[in-house]
């Protein structure tokens, strides 16, 4: 009788299975969310930034898995955490948190 663990290392055929999983479509919506608050609204520009962060480049959206999404949605995350905000003048808009009626 053999015992299998969680820390056992997974097997190439199991491996190969998980990263060919399509990205969720909760995944495809943050994404498509965080590369709209830095700006990147070309397929271009987007596919670039995916290069650049998870080193896969992509022909289609297709073409990204759930493990690779995963990784690019911490990256982007960071990315727009850290990146510059610019500001519209309107203390409204520019808010840094959300108030109680976005929490709806």
């Amino acid at each position: 009788m053999s015992t299998l663990s969680l820390f056992d290392e997974p097997s190439d055929d199991q491996r190969t299975a998980t990263r060919e999983l399509p990205m969720y479509d909760s995944q495809r919506s943050e994404i498509r969310g965080l590369f709209g608050r830095l700006g990147l609204t070309t397929a271009r520009e987007q596919f670039a930034l995916v290069e650049e962060l998870i080193g896969v480049r992509l022909s289609a959206v297709t073409d990204l898995n759930r493990e690779d999404a995963q990784r690019l949605l911490s990256l982007l995350r960071s990315r727009v955490h850290t990146s510059p905000r610019s500001t519209t003048g309107n203390s409204w808009s520019d808010r840094d948190e959300d108030t109680w009626i976005d929490k709806l």
